[in-house]
């Protein structure tokens, strides 16, 4: 197996399906020949499996025990809770950008094959390419919010974005395209796919139109396009547009809060799912804390606190940190419902429609609360909605992959932009506003193997 030098070392590997091991060697033993075949490779769980963990990590919304933090200074751990200037040496391999990759490499290789075989009709051909497109779609929308700057319209056009491949090409050693170019690619890709994409897919490892709406309202949320992505937003709220009613929720045991719920619905099979995505890292909040700066944004009353942290292990025991500790469970990157509603509220709050916002924010927490505890927000203007909205997003969005994005777009916005510190007091962790460290490093094994590749600026 030769090297790929897109930009690293990316192996493709034997994938696993639901049915069999797909083998995909393009310049060797085996290239997928019929539909099923391709059907398989493009529902492959590697694609819905590629969020970056670490995002948790990055986020203002975890604590971490000094302790924690001193004994994996010299991992990617504790060097993305610190917001160091880079996360890996040039001997480590980057997961977020290989596994990205090679979801694009094998995505690639659908988009050139799938035409060429004999048996399958159009419809199940179109839905293979629609999912093919997807997928590189939502690769690329990893990589451009972790790898570049923020999608700035006067400056695109010059800022560096991520290599783009669009090709199986095996020997490329690409450059970075621009932020531009990226950024219309992945449009260009789900605006292609949706017609293809059937309105419900067979399983979760499918793509559907409610994924593809939901990519791109995600994606023209942080380039500032708020008409666009309250209209894509709105579109893939029509695919499903349940909220889950923390009411419902029922400790394993009450006085042991630590042990779990004993009802939470299967990531697969939320009921606020629109676009099923995990990560491999499911441990990756395991004994964190509530930052104490979220924990003030809670009403105590709000059951997301209650079903989120507790104060006591999973012996009853005081926790030895002063935050409550994190209830641990599946991490859920899942495109849902609540986000793409909160989505919808920013946009009517940007757009100068506080009433609308404050509506959307209202009928969410009202499944958030107790009957008797729920209390309607109120605005007074649209900045003040837009301030509940950005509140709201914080809170209702832990651990979902998104914070880290939303702190990296705020601080481009003088309203939200500000210091961040770790409330840490042994030593002092902080990221000031237009930190070059809002972008991560290009990986240095990366640059390594493709000295086209120029690095971030620190």
């Amino acid at each position: 197996m030769k090297r790929i030098y897109l930009a690293i070392l990316i192996l493709t590997t034997s994938l696993y399906s639901c049915q069999k091991y797909l083998d995909i060697r393009p310049k060797g033993k085996f290239i997928p020949k019929t539909i099923q075949d391709f059907e398989e490779l493009s529902s492959n769980p590697s694609f819905a499996n590629n969020g970056n963990a670490y995002l948790e990590r990055l986020s203002d919304a975890v604590f971490m025990s000094q302790s924690v933090v001193n004994s994996g200074m010299n991992g990617v751990g504790s060097k993305t809770y610190i917001w160091g200037p880079e996360y890996y040496l040039v001997t480590e391999s980057d997961r977020s950008w290989d596994d990205n990759y090679n979801n694009i490499f094998n995505a690639n290789i659908i988009l050139q094959e799938v035409d060429g075989i004999e048996d399958g009709n159009e419809e199940r051909k179109n839905i293979v390419k629609g999912t093919a497109l997807c997928n590189r779609a939502q690769a690329y929308i990893h990589l451009i919010l972790f790898y570049a700057p923020v999608y700035n319209e006067s400056t695109a056009g010059s800022d560096l974005g991520v290599p783009l491949v669009i090709v199986p090409d095996l020997e490329a050693k690409s450059p970075r395209a621009t932020v531009k170019k990226v950024y219309e690619q992945i449009v260009d890709d789900l605006t292609t796919a949706l017609p293809l994409l059937p309105d419900e897919p067979k399983n979760v490892y499918r793509q559907s139109k409610g994924v593809a709406n939901g990519l791109l309202a995600r994606l023209y949320l942080n380039m500032g396009q708020y008409e666009k992505a309250m209209s894509f937003a709105n579109e893939a709220l029509k695919s499903n547009n349940t909220i889950f009613d923390f009411n419902e929720y029922r400790f394993i045991n009450p006085d042991r809060p630590a042990l779990g719920i004993a009802n939470r619905p299967l990531v697969t099979e939320h009921p606020e799912m629109i676009g099923y995505m995990k990560t491999s890292f499911n441990t990756i909040l395991n004994n964190t804390y509530i930052d104490p700066d979220l924990l003030k944004q809670f009403d105590s009353k709000d059951l997301r606190l209650k079903f989120g942290w507790t104060a006591t292990d999973r012996n009853g025991v005081a926790v030895k940190e002063p935050y409550p500790q994190h209830i641990s469970a599946e991490v859920n990157y899942n495109i849902a419902v609540p986000e793409m509603m909160l989505i919808v509220a920013e946009c009517h709050a940007r757009l100068n429609q506080k009433d609308q916002a404050v509506k959307l924010l209202n009928t969410l927490r009202k499944k958030r609360f107790a009957p008797e505890d729920f209390k309607e927000l109120e605005a007074a203007t649209a900045e003040d909605a837009l301030k509940l909205v950005i509140k709201e997003r914080r809170m209702e969005l832990f651990g979902k992959g998104l914070r880290w994005f939303d702190m990296k777009r705020l601080d481009k916005d003088p309203r939200f932009a500000k210091t961040y510190k770790r409330a840490n007091t042994e030593q002092s962790y902080t990221l000031a506003p237009g930190s070059s460290h809002f972008v991560a490093q290009i990986p240095g094994l990366v640059m390594k193997l493709n000295p086209n590749i120029v690095p971030n600026p620190r």
